[in-house]
């Protein structure tokens, strides 16, 4: 009988707190492929979010082939939107400045500081699926030094990076939640 009673006791506690996290965290209410394409969700819908004042959290995806095995791999972000504009029905979302960081793609893979130290990235993300970000240029090309690359053709890699195109996913709080 006693067992039975933690058993329900361990249901009931799971149940509510199902609800709970059911009621918090966001809803993906619009993606963009790279292109800015509609892949889910609604233009329309975000805009009417963003104009009603909600919080914003947007994600962007990144592809790129794995230094180890040769093979398309992706890497996901997610940031609070900061400033945020509309213009001519599109979103776009400034991400607060961060610290650097980049993966290891060790086992398990892993996410590190770059540098350990605060260099000032920041990115505007559209829903045009395009990111303009701007970074502490010197400190990326010191990074690079040793890579086999020329002067100028790192500071042309590092130049084209500052406007990229990628997968945006655009969340709102679940209703209820806020």
């Amino acid at each position: 009988m006693r067992k039975h009673k933690n058993i329900l006791s361990l249901f009931i506690c799971l149940s509510i707190t199902g609800l709970l996290f059911s009621q918090s965290g966001y809803d993906i209410i619009y993606e963009a492929n790279r292109e800015g394409q509609k892949m889910t969700g609604s233009l329309e819908a975000l805009n009417e979010y963003v104009k009603g004042g909600a919080p914003l959290r947007v994600g962007w995806v990144l592809t790129f082939l794995h230094p180890l095995t040769n093979e398309p791999t992706e890497m996901e972000h997610w940031a609070d939107a900061g400033f945020i504009t509309v213009l001519d029905g599109h979103v776009f979302a400034q991400v607060r400045s961060i610290y650097e960081q980049g993966p290891s793609f060790s086992e398990p893979p892993a996410v590190f500081l770059a540098k350990g130290k605060p260099n000032g990235w920041v990115a505007i993300l559209g829903t045009t699926g395009v990111m303009r970000q701007k970074y502490d240029m010197e400190s990326a090309r010191k990074s690079m030094e040793g890579s086999g690359m020329t002067e100028k053709e790192i500071t042309d890699f590092l130049k084209e990076r500052e406007i990229m195109k990628v997968h945006t996913k655009w969340a709102v709080p679940k209703e209820g939640s806020e």
